[in-house]
């Protein structure tokens, strides 16, 4: 009967999930969040686009099929996996060939999540039905906000690398649970599905390669040694790959970003600053633009060649470290612009008759309440990150003898790659600040659920920690 009723609490769960998204993605006005420019580097491909006239003010659903459009922008993404199969069931169902309904890149994205939630829900199972349903709240209210949601209808390389985050996480506590080679495999294909999304999110995967590399065994139930080998470097080659794959200037218009808009605005001397950065005062002119600015430097291809030639984000990154006055400063003006949650972008397509630059307030009660909390408090997010970070890594630490240790690993490798992607959004970038953390957003909020897992609902979940304990024992490698 126990059974029965989690089941039905599950399934009730799941279509919660499925209405609030269907709510807010398909129920009139159009939603969703304005095209930057970024999206012909996912669709150039297939000839697909929009006006720019309502870039960032409107987020048009409607793209058309024209050869003015197609373009190869170099950048490789696995977004564009899910916008090849966004196109196919366009031409299956769409009356007019020569128009795309963005809502197909909805449905899709939101397909994934709403398989996330229904995959999760057994693992809750055995905890009383009071807490079960406070969690599966907070699940909705959390990751189904606006915040996250408006993305699903974009073509922005984001919505690929939070759909996958969330069901890489599903997945690992599945395998974690049944030692089931599905959701080990799958696990694995979510990781090689996030780090592939963006070159900014492949360093997340260090963290997921350590984790598997240590605790693979722990995951699949034959040959786990060698899946563990295997995995790790199939994360790893995947890591490389989306470094490596990015085209040759993508970095160095975030590096130019940072260093002219963010790290000299603030220098007590910019002439010593660029000379620690291998330029000199020739480049002070630029101080205050940014990639995209008028009057930036990357506007030239001459002087892009010699910028990269002379500066990068190695080179940076030493800045940072001898520089924590300046890295402190950067990373606090950064999260405080970030703290707004939602990049300042149109949300309706101009046909809702709408303002430009207008705003959906639909299920958008978490993100506002982190906007009143961080927005403009950069200070007070990074505490918040530190926190949080401490907090969880410190309660798995303390609860480490009843807990099996590849559940503790993936606190740990969860929790570094919280910091790991706030640290990057934040230093890596200064403009559209709010979309780049956006995955940092998401593994702040996992960090907080999972600190209410293991102080809240550690009565309920002890049977299943010590069942899964004493099956896994036995291949948990000693650190």
């Amino acid at each position: 009967m126990r059974w029965s009723s989690s089941r039905t609490a599950g399934t009730a769960a799941t279509l919660l999930a499925a209405t609030v998204l269907g709510y807010e993605l398909f129920i009139p006005p159009r939603v969703g969040v304005a095209n930057n420019g970024d999206f012909s580097k996912i669709v150039g491909i297939f000839g697909l686009g929009a006006p720019s006239e309502d870039e960032y003010a409107f987020a048009d659903l409607k793209y058309h099929f024209e050869s003015k459009y197609r373009w190869r922008s170099g950048q490789y993404s696995s977004e564009t996996m899910l916008a090849a199969l966004g196109v196919g069931l366009n031409g299956l169902f769409s009356k007019r060939g020569d128009v795309f309904d963005l809502r197909w890149m909805g449905l899709l994205h939101g397909l994934l999540f709403v398989l996330g939630m229904h995959l999760i829900q057994p693992i809750f199972a055995e905890m009383s039905p009071l807490r079960r349903v406070f969690l599966f709240t907070a699940v909705v209210l959390f990751f189904c906000d606006f915040m996250y949601a408006g993305y699903f209808n974009t073509f922005y390389m984001d919505a690929a690398a939070y759909v996958s985050l969330m069901l890489a996480v599903v997945f690992f506590v599945r395998a974690a649970k049944w030692r089931d080679w599905r959701d080990a495999i799958s696990l694995v294909a979510c990781v090689v599905f996030l780090v592939l999304s963006k070159p900014q999110h492949a360093i997340l995967g260090v963290w997921a390669g350590a984790l598997l590399a240590f605790y693979g065994a722990s995951l699949s139930p034959r040959g786990g040694r060698v899946f563990s080998i295997a995995a790790a470097a199939i994360v790893g080659s995947a890591t490389i790959l989306s470094l490596k794959g990015a085209p040759p200037d993508y970095a160095a218009h975030g590096y130019y970003t940072v260093i002219f808009h963010q790290v000299l605005p603030h220098s007590r001397d910019a002439t010593r600053d660029l000379y620690a950065l291998g330029l000199d005062r020739s480049y002070e002119k630029w101080i205050g633009t940014h990639s995209f600015s008028e009057g930036s430097g990357m506007n030239d291809p001459t002087f892009v060649r010699t910028f990269r030639e002379r500066t990068s984000y190695a080179l940076l990154g030493w800045f940072f470290l001898t520089h924590p006055r300046d890295a402190y400063l950067t990373i606090e003006t950064s999260l405080a612009e970030a703290g707004r949650q939602r990049p300042e972008m149109g949300n309706f397509d101009r046909g809702g008759g709408l303002p430009a630059f207008a705003e959906s307030r639909a299920f958008a009660l978490w993100s506002m309440a982190k906007r009143k909390l961080f927005h403009e408090h950069g200070a007070r997010y990074l505490a918040c990150y530190i926190l949080a970070t401490v907090l969880l890594c410190l309660l798995a630490f303390v609860r480490r003898q009843s807990i099996p240790g590849v559940l503790v690993g993936g606190v740990y490798a969860l929790s570094g790659m919280a910091m790991t992607a706030m640290l990057v959004a934040s230093l890596a970038d200064a403009v559209d600040v709010a979309r780049h953390h956006l995955i940092a957003f998401a593994l702040l909020d996992l960090q907080v659920l999972l600190a209410f897992v293991l102080v809240i609902g550690s009565r309920d979940l002890s049977p299943f920690f010590a069942r899964l304990k004493s099956a896994t024992v036995a291949t948990v490698p000693e650190l």
